[in-house]
């Protein structure tokens, strides 16, 4: 079998491009699949992009009639990344070609109900016709069901390969770890703002923060911070990978992510994966990773005193004992490489 895989440049960062990644470093010829890839986006100015795109397209054009797929595999959030892969999508039923869209983006459903009618006449195409369509949990299935309701949806969830070691407790520190792109829709102005909020009563106890990324909003947060008067406290590391992650994690008792709107995250899932408890906004398919109260807690987006609340309730040895346990155990059964390889290689045998 013949797959074609389009999505993001390698030099992308954020969670479609480490799904990407780990799909490609799979060894996918033991299962009797060859893998080729086409990166259809690169991260650069409006021009380079379309240059870009318009280069990939013909090397697509080019596969279909040369390397000859038997399923093309396309990555896809929202926008531009829609009409890029809506193009593709129609060279494939031209040449008779199964087609598999993988939804990453997080504000798909925002982004169809604020378009015009055009554009969502063209996404419920693309949904009713594509072979297969793989969304990251149940609650995104039911979006896209509602959107078009002859969509042949499957739930594949997001995985993580589960490390050997385990994160631990520290009488001295209690390290928050937020590792993702820095732009506003992660609301990490919010929690900012709560950590300033029980600084001023006296509540901030040991608490720390590590930020971990790269973005647009990365000068607004450190000057928020300033504003604040938390720089003894928060820490940017720019974006980090291999050891050098492993390392911040480990010095770290528990992950955050406060985001405004999501799919399922593959930092959270990193961090349950090293028994990690996580703070999260209770947006997207993340409540199928964090169990409120059980491996973490729920939050509502820019909900600031309930994230003060949570960060107190966080920093206590017992429960974060407890809670790392659970962390721990919904990674090995739930978000597994091999549960996740196993639903795509079924799809592919199916198609």
């Amino acid at each position: 079998m013949k797959v074609l895989m389009c999505g993001n440049h390698p030099s992308n960062r954020g969670g479609m491009t480490s799904v990407i990644s780990q799909l490609r470093s799979y060894n996918w010829e033991d299962k009797g699949i060859q893998l080729k890839f086409i990166p259809t986006y690169y991260p650069a100015n409006k021009l380079y992009k379309t240059v870009y795109f318009s280069i990939s397209f013909f090397r697509v054009c080019i596969a279909l009639l040369t390397y000859k797929p038997d399923i093309v595999h396309m990555h896809m959030s929202y926008k531009g990344s829609f009409y890029r892969k809506y193009m593709i999508h129609r060279l494939c039923k031209r040449f008779n070609i199964k087609d598999i869209i993988h939804l990453h983006g997080s504000e798909f459903e925002k982004w169809y109900y604020e378009t015009d009618e055009k554009n969502q006449n063209k996404i419920r195409t693309l949904l009713r016709e594509c072979d297969a369509f793989f969304v990251l949990g149940e609650k995104w299935k039911k979006i896209v069901e509602s959107i078009e309701p002859a969509v042949n949806v499957i739930v594949v969830p997001n995985a993580v390969a589960i490390p050997k070691c385990t994160v631990r407790w520290s009488d001295d520190q209690f390290r928050l770890l937020y590792m993702g792109v820095l732009i506003p829709r992660k609301g990490i102005d919010k929690l900012l703002q709560s950590l300033y909020e029980l600084k001023k009563i006296g509540k901030l106890n040991n608490l720390y923060l590590s930020i971990a990324g790269t973005g647009e909003g990365e000068n607004d947060l450190k000057v928020l911070c300033s504003k604040y008067g938390l720089e003894d406290i928060v820490q940017f590391h720019g974006w980090i990978s291999g050891k050098e992650k492993e390392d911040l994690i480990m010095r770290s008792q528990a992950a955050i992510l406060p985001s405004i709107h999501e799919g399922l995250p593959v930092s959270i899932l990193e961090a349950l994966s090293y028994g990690m408890p996580v703070i999260a906004s209770d947006v997207g398919d993340v409540a199928s990773a964090v169990i409120d109260g059980i491996n973490g807690y729920l939050i509502q987006p820019g909900d600031v005193k309930q994230l003060e609340r949570r960060l107190e309730s966080v920093n206590d040895k017992k429960r974060f004992l407890q809670m790392s346990i659970e962390s721990r155990n919904l990674a090995e059964k739930v978000f597994s490489e091999e549960k996740f390889f196993k639903t795509i290689i079924e799809c592919y045998m199916r198609l």
